[in-house]
């Protein structure tokens, strides 16, 4: 085989990989495929609210449930 008949044929099946997804035979194998689009959809906005959690706890976690001071006003 050639270098430019392997690279066509290389270049061929990074298109169809890239550009043309395969889709799903059975509704099993589409429900599938959207549950898993799905979950890593939120997984960064879900690590987000997880982290700004554990920021809030380390920074407030001694006066959480505390009343908040008022400051004096001054004339």
């Amino acid at each position: 085989m050639t270098i430019t008949k392997s690279l066509t044929r290389m270049r061929a099946a990074l298109a169809d990989a890239l550009l043309l997804p395969p889709v799903p035979a059975t509704a099993e194998q589409a429900n599938d495929a959207l549950q898993e689009v799905t979950r890593w959809a939120w997984l960064p906005a879900l690590s987000g609210v997880a982290v700004g959690g554990d920021h809030a706890l380390r920074m407030h976690g001694n006066t959480a449930g505390q009343p908040t001071k008022q400051a004096e006003k001054t004339t």
